[in-house]
């Protein structure tokens, strides 16, 4: 009695493997797929690194040109509005009013020492 069963079973061994190769062929083209899909990504993320550090370096060598215009400007400004003479005046004015606050400042000490 086990022989005629024996082939029924082999039968359905052989069907199992046929399915099983069949789904681990399936599994191994997807795995294909993600690699790819991840090798893709790896790419774009390479790329949109370089893309930034670009994009950084523009904006800081933009930034420093910025800067440089500003100082320039500032420098000009200060050399056609502040001369000599003016920055003679308002130094002297400085100068005075400093004075006149330690005047006042001793001024009142004496005043509150009396």
């Amino acid at each position: 009695m086990r022989q005629p069963n024996q082939p029924a079973k082999a039968g359905h061994l052989v069907a199992f493997a046929d399915e099983l190769v069949e789904r681990l062929a399936r599994l191994e083209e997807q795995m294909r797929q993600v690699l790819t899909a991840v090798e893709r990504l790896s790419n774009r993320d390479a790329e949109l690194e370089a893309n930034l550090r670009a994009l950084a370096d523009r904006f800081a060598t933009a930034l420093d040109a910025q800067a440089q215009t500003f100082r320039d400007s500032l420098r000009d400004v200060t050399e056609k509005f502040v001369s000599r003479e003016d920055w003679a005046f308002w130094k002297s004015l400085l100068t005075a009013a400093l004075l006149a606050l330690i005047a006042y400042g001793w001024s009142t000490l004496i005043n509150r020492a009396h």
